[in-house]
């Protein structure tokens, strides 16, 4: 099976686009969106502070993903406040992060703060 298109944004973050320039040349994102912007009026202050952290985290969000981002938020708080969450609450978090690009799996494809000077072992055997 094939691995998901990363979003280009995603793949602007993560530096997929510098090691294949070739895959996102004629890739287009949405166009038209904007920023992800403030957390909803109506979330109290543990979800604000989950909005704002995943805001920093995970710098490709925006607009479209703002619905998702609440139901996160509200599920991350719940997991603070409420101790027998659930495993059903909890297996949905899980899905939302991973929709959202949040996952340690999804953490390891998009490599966030790599000098992008490391050599590999291969170029050796390849040039």
């Amino acid at each position: 099976m094939a691995a998901h298109r990363k979003p280009k944004a995603k793949a602007e973050v993560s530096g997929a686009t510098l090691k294949h320039p070739e895959r996102y040349r004629d890739r287009t994102g949405p166009s038209n969106t904007k920023p992800l912007g403030e957390p909803f009026a109506r979330m109290n202050e543990t979800e604000r502070k989950y909005w704002a952290e995943f805001a920093q985290e995970l710098p490709w969000l925006h607009s479209a993903h703002r619905v998702l981002l609440r139901l996160t938020c509200k599920l991350a708080a719940r997991m603070d406040d409420d101790s027998e969450m659930g495993v059903s609450a909890a297996h949905s978090l899980s899905s939302l992060l991973s929709k959202l690009g949040a996952t340690p799996v999804d953490e390891s494809r998009v490599m966030n703060g790599g000098s992008g000077d490391d050599k590999d072992p291969l170029d050796e055997f390849i040039h």
